[in-house]
């Protein structure tokens, strides 16, 4: 289960890249989106990255995009369970010039989409830096009127938290508890810069966590405190981030061996987060972030048949002394054999259905 991911941006794989966040935005990404993403944009980028999850054995992703009813009936046709946040930004957008329109087209796709077996359709305002207060509210307002997820970044960099310290004389997660964004079904992506009481402030809202270790290496923006975020009890799992810039690859396998070793050099300690526990993450825990544990995350009766094999017959497989450690050390998206998404087989063999 991917927490976090920008799918259409697959098409903009490796046209920038090693340089800082704000850098790869404002001049590369953001021009590059204003001038090429179109609805025919995002439906081939859908289909590229759904190819790519399915043989990573990606079962459901978290995205937050333009166009996101053609995403959504682009990744019904792949067959795949998809999160899908409509973007909020606070300047002209490929989809929508303002805001305003963009909260109106929002609500008639979560309309289309609110009763889909395979789509959970999201209010996606992109960062507390790119969209205005009022646009922030009225998200919130939206994700509440449907019981959708709000989808947004949150103190993903240093310059973000210093930024919001000077200006605001607050931090991102003060900033979005007290415009009351944080009330309801929330799953913040990247949550770099947060200290002890912004920690608590996300436990106490029951905000979900979307780790990005990949994304927050490649752009240097830090390592999250997952370690502490877990030892409070918050949901945590785990995100692949954008095909471009950020990421380049759709493996969630990798993510999983990456977070984990990151946080041992990160506490000096070899023990914490150990290869059962970001398992966990990267399954129920990424069900819980999302707020459908009741529906996927685990093989359980009563709840969705989600689920993937893994090929053990490759040389880095053998021998199995522990299968959780062979599973996030040792295995790669290329060992994904077969996938089961709603009940119907999209893999088998590698050979997508």
């Amino acid at each position: 289960i991917d927490t976090h991911t920008h799918a259409p941006m697959s098409l903009f794989r490796a046209i920038a890249d090693d340089m800082r966040l704000q850098d790869w935005l404002k001049n590369f990404i953001f021009p590059a989106e204003s001038k090429n993403v179109s609805a025919e944009f995002v439906r081939w980028g859908t289909r590229l990255a759904c190819l790519e999850m399915v043989l990573a054995g990606i079962t459901t992703y978290t995205d937050m995009y333009y166009f996101e009813d053609i995403e959504a009936e682009t990744a019904k046709e792949a067959g795949v369970r998809g999160v899908l946040g409509q973007t909020i930004i606070g300047f002209p957008a490929p989809d929508h010039k303002t805001w305003n329109e963009s909260i109106a087209a929002t609500d008639r796709y979560i309309q289309r989409f609110r009763n889909d077996d395979l789509i959970v359709p999201a209010v996606a305002p992109h960062a507390i830096y790119t969209t205005p207060d009022q646009a922030l509210i009225a998200s919130h307002n939206l994700a509440v009127k449907y019981g959708t997820p709000l989808l947004i970044h949150l103190s993903e960099t240093r310059t973000e938290r210093e930024d919001a310290l000077a200006k605001r004389k607050m931090t991102p997660t003060q900033t979005l508890e007290k415009l009351g964004v944080l009330d309801g079904r929330v799953v913040a992506a990247h949550c770099v810069w947060e200290d002890d009481n912004d920690l608590q402030i996300l436990k106490r809202h029951g905000t979900g966590v979307a780790h990005c270790p990949s994304s927050n290496t490649k752009l240097a923006s830090g390592i999250a405190p997952v370690t502490e975020m877990l030892k409070i009890g918050l949901n945590v799992g785990l995100g692949n981030d954008g095909f471009a810039g950020s990421n380049d690859t759709a493996d969630l396998i990798l993510e999983m061996n990456l977070a984990a070793k990151l946080q041992k050099v990160n506490v000096m300690d070899p023990r914490v987060l150990p290869a059962e526990q970001v398992l966990e993450m990267a399954t129920s825990g990424g069900a819980r972030v999302l707020g459908l544990d009741k529906e996927i995350g685990s093989v359980e009766e009563g709840k969705r048949a989600d689920l993937i094999t893994i090929s053990l017959a490759h040389p880095n497989a053998v021998p199995v002394y522990n299968l959780y450690s062979q599973i996030v050390y040792a295995s790669k998206a290329a060992d994904i054999e077969d996938v089961f998404i709603n009940g119907r087989q999209i893999v088998s063999a590698r050979h997508v259905l």
